[in-house]
């Protein structure tokens, strides 16, 4: 079985994952997560035809690999099809991209030809607003909460996409009345956005290796209630705004960048703009990559959130 599952909805795309991996603490689990930024061609051949030590069944989960063999020279990852073609039946082979990947390149067409698709976006422009609704509606079966009409436009109105971030809100209100209808006038007490200067504040401390003033903003967070997955989400989010606005700066005018990454806040703007021309591109990147193996590493089970909080400054 070989499975894909790609786009910029981190959230969704990682229940997903959850399901194809399974329980992950019984002994017969033979589950492998593997980073693209390391991995040759030769390493990957090796990984897809080894069996299994432990159990009948192997998965190897893939992270950013297609990504990199989309964008990759021509002579290389020539085998990538047909070493997925021709593995072995008992490994599972799992690609996680991070965001949304060319289906149609030539590089990976006979791959895709056999790959089990899951698409997840957040969406954004025309009609957002109702699938994020529908979203929410369909999430209150899961937490047992009944939220107003009210409740839930106030509840996007303060969060807006962020599923992870929505999803844990709904967790805390159900928490708050549980068995009683949540009120506009409730979400408005327990629903606590993170400050964006807040964030800008964190990025520059993180960048700066300030350690002191990133654990002071971080224990700040947690004080007001965000989780390890709130500020992970809000930082990743700023990230990928930065290193957008680095790859179109010198090709666009700084009016034509606020209207393409779609900031109407020139405050939010002017501090994305000066972060990205302050640090480097690569260092953007590797600390968004840090990021991702951090929120991997609480799903798959290998730390708590409390453990992962200690790290967080230290591995940025």
């Amino acid at each position: 079985m070989i499975k894909l599952i790609h786009g910029d909805d981190e959230f969704s795309s990682k229940e997903i994952l959850n399901k194809f991996t399974g329980d992950k603490t019984k002994i017969e689990s033979d589950i492998n997560i593997i980073y693209s930024n390391s991995l040759s061609e030769s390493g990957f051949n090796e990984l897809v035809n080894t069996m299994s030590l432990f159990g009948e069944n192997r998965k190897l989960i893939f992270i950013d690999l297609l990504t990199k063999i989309i964008s990759s020279k021509n002579e290389q990852w020539k085998e990538f099809n047909e070493v997925c073609i021709n593995k072995p039946s008992m490994n599972e082979l799992i690609f996680f991209e991070s965001k949304e990947i060319n289906v149609s390149s030539n590089k990976i067409k006979k791959f895709m030809e056999l790959a089990e698709v899951h698409l997840n976006n957040l969406p954004t422009g025309r009609g957002s607003w109702d699938k994020i609704r529908n979203w929410i509606l369909s999430r209150q079966n899961i937490h047992q909460i009944e939220l107003s009409n009210e409740a839930v436009n106030k509840l996007i109105e303060l969060i807006g996409n962020n599923y992870r971030y929505i999803d844990n809100e709904l967790i805390k209100l159900s928490n708050f009345k549980p068995e009683e209808r949540i009120e506009q006038s409730d979400i408005e007490i327990m629903v606590s956005g993170i400050k964006e200067s807040s964030i800008f504040e964190l990025i520059d401390s993180l960048l700066e290796k300030n350690i002191f003033r990133s654990n002071q903003l971080i224990n700040e967070f947690i004080d007001n209630g965000q989780s390890f997955f709130n500020i992970e989400q809000m930082l990743a989010r700023q990230l990928r705004l930065i290193i957008i606005v680095q790859d179109l700066l010198g090709k666009n005018n700084n009016k034509e960048i606020q209207n393409k990454i779609q900031i109407k806040s020139n405050f939010a703007f002017n501090k994305i703009l000066d972060q990205a021309q302050k640090f480097s591109s690569n260092r953007m990147r590797s600390m968004l990559q840090n990021l991702l193996k951090l929120d991997i590493g609480i799903k798959i089970g290998d730390k708590s959130e409390k453990e992962i909080l200690k790290q967080l400054v230290h591995i940025l």
